[in-house]
């Protein structure tokens, strides 16, 4: 009795703790949210910034390779901090993704 127990508390446990096969949301194919220029707190965007300094489709497939997973697909945050409405300039960004920070690796994403 004492092992059947046992094993019912065992399968209980398991079909609690689920299998962890769920799949991350679909990447919304039509989000601008890539390829949109949030306002920075002095008024401007990154796209003044930045702008003819990169393709918008390489940057989409950079970004959906690279930080989609932790940044979420509408820059909302997931295990990292969100990205819209950050406050950071271009160059800051940039140091950050190139020498890391907190959790986030540097990347090499030349």
């Amino acid at each position: 009795m004492k092992k059947f127990l046992l094993a019912l508390g065992l399968v209980v446990t398991l079909a609690a703790c689920g299998g962890g096969d769920e799949a991350a949301p679909p990447v919304d194919e039509e989000s601008p949210a890539v390829d949109e220029a949030p306002e920075s707190e002095e008024g401007a965007t990154d796209e003044d910034a930045t702008a003819g300094d990169y393709d918008a489709e390489s940057a989409r497939a950079t970004y959906e390779q690279s930080c989609i997973a932790c940044h979420g697909g509408d820059l909302e945050g997931a295990s990292g901090p969100a990205l819209e409405g950050a406050g950071l300039s271009a160059a800051d960004i940039e140091d950050i993704i190139h020498n890391g920070q907190g959790s986030m690796p540097a990347q090499n994403l030349e």
